[in-house]
């Protein structure tokens, strides 16, 4: 049935069915945890992420939510060149989904659309669709010299940005993806922790990934 709609269709039910099925997974867990401000603070810690990836027929989709700070090492609108520029190079990075996710050679997989929002951003172009990307230039790591107290220590004033992206592979043998390599890791050092959610057409697994640990294995 998908495949007689148009692909920005497919791509936007993919999407849905993606979201509703870690929503079902996820559930448990949240209503496991009585304290909604302690919830509050788990949803926006600096140094973890999540990433849900599902696949449908040809199709491989990367959903991508993280805290600014992971990406840039700030979370306020940029107030100066300097911060415009460090947001123009993490875009960069972002938009050039190779950098980001590693495929199996023979799996024989094309990025074809790349969607990335963030409140931090403001008028920057954000919507990249295309086929191939040259090798961007890697985000510097801006955060490690911040204090503990501008970090990681939450108040109700405290300013909250995140990117949400979402990449689109195409992939001509998606049967040889038996691993995916997630490069953010190495793109932007402020990432600590992703946490994974997988979905296939019968099975839905989960996965914990850190810079030592960065392999997805099916």
């Amino acid at each position: 049935m998908i495949k007689s709609i148009n692909t920005n269709q497919s791509v936007l039910l993919l999407i849905y069915k993606m979201r509703y099925l870690v929503i079902c997974a996820l559930l448990p867990i949240f209503l496991a945890k009585a304290d909604s401000s302690e919830r509050q603070l788990d949803a926006h810690t600096h140094g973890n992420g999540n990433l849900n990836i599902a696949f449908e027929a040809q199709t491989i989709l990367l959903e991508l939510h993280t805290p600014a700070y992971n990406i840039v090492g700030f979370e306020h609108k940029p107030k100066n060149d300097k911060d415009k520029a460090i947001i123009k190079n993490a875009l960069s990075v972002l938009n050039n989904a190779k950098e980001l996710f590693s495929f199996p050679a023979n799996a024989r997989c094309q990025i074809i659309d790349v969607k990335i929002d963030s409140t931090i951003i403001g008028d920057q172009n954000t919507h990249h669709k295309e086929k191939d990307h040259g090798h961007g230039h890697k985000a510097k790591d801006h955060g490690h010299s911040h204090k503990k107290s501008e970090h990681d220590d939450h108040s109700k004033n405290d300013i909250h940005s995140e990117f949400h992206a979402i990449y689109e592979f195409k992939c001509g043998a998606i049967k040889n993806v038996k691993t995916i390599e997630v490069l953010l890791f190495k793109n932007f050092p402020n990432t600590r922790k992703l946490t994974v959610q997988i979905i296939l057409p019968h099975i839905q697994s989960a996965f914990e990934l850190t810079p030592s640990s960065a392999i997805l294995e099916f």
